[in-house]
């Protein structure tokens, strides 16, 4: 009967030490699992707490899930402050040490491929939202022809004025849509220019506190640490040039490069 099992948090380089590292999953401590070039960031764990049909009926626990994935990301986030990681997903389990090199071995040319490529960049989170009531009244400011149409508004009598301002609500309407569209654009071409990859996700508003507004853009970008500083004034320009007329920005890291290993889309 299987006591133990190996938890596996990603692959690092083989020249990685773990003498500072976080302590992993349930307390245990982080070791390495070498074949070749590479080594498995590992911690022992209960086969029996482990067991597929345990973790599948935890999973609805919050608190028991929390901490684990804090766990998880904790060891991670050392090993990228220490070099290129290759994360792997929560509940990487093996049947014990031969195992995990085995699996290493046989996607070793992945591995190398997806180390070259990665190198040591991070990632980091941009979320934008558009408040559409501030968009709405900063066209109403901005936009030479609704401008115009207000002055005329302002002169018409009581039936031209109630259509002209159907036809300035409309031209928001539709002038707001096109607007946070090639806002979204601008802000992840901006940013992906001083990137070395991107990933654009559907927008999520879920989670988003209601006063950041619709969420418009989620995009993850992997940087390479010589180019932090000029991603974060690209995106200090992007806040700069479109927070007046709505919209607000949510920007997180640097993380591992979680959005750049496995199955992606890149962007």
């Amino acid at each position: 009967m299987i006591e133990r099992l190996c938890y596996v948090y990603g692959v690092v380089g083989s020249s990685v030490e773990t003498a500072t590292a976080p302590a992993g999953i349930d307390g245990g401590p982080v070791s390495l699992i070498a074949s070749g070039d590479v080594s498995a960031l590992a911690t022992s764990v209960s086969a029996e707490d482990y067991a597929p049909e345990r973790v599948e009926a935890l999973t609805a626990d919050v608190d028991w899930v929390s901490a684990r994935a804090m766990a998880h990301d904790k060891v991670l986030t050392w090993a990228s402050d220490n070099g290129a990681v290759i994360p792997f997903p929560m509940w990487t389990l093996f049947r014990d040490a031969k195992a995990v090199k085995t699996a290493l071995s046989k996607r070793m040319a992945e591995l190398q491929t997806t180390f070259t490529r990665i190198a040591d960049g991070r990632e980091f989170i941009v979320r934008a939202y558009v408040q559409p009531a501030v968009l709405k009244d900063w066209l109403g400011e901005h936009s030479a022809e609704q401008v115009a149409l207000h002055a005329e508004a302002a002169k018409a009598t009581p039936g031209q004025k109630y259509l002209l301002e159907r036809k300035m609500e409309s031209l928001r309407r539709d002038a707001g849509r096109d607007v946070t569209a090639r806002v979204a654009e601008e802000i992840h071409d901006a940013l992906r220019a001083v990137s070395m990859e991107s990933v654009r996700e559907p927008p999520v508003n879920s989670g988003a506190p209601r006063e950041q507004g619709r969420a418009v853009l989620n995009a993850s970008f992997l940087v390479s640490p010589p180019r932090v500083v000029e991603f974060q004034r690209a995106l200090t320009a992007m806040v700069n040039k479109y927070e007046p007329s709505g919209f607000k920005f949510d920007f997180t890291g640097p993380w591992p490069p979680y959005h750049f290993v496995g199955e992606r889309s890149s962007s």
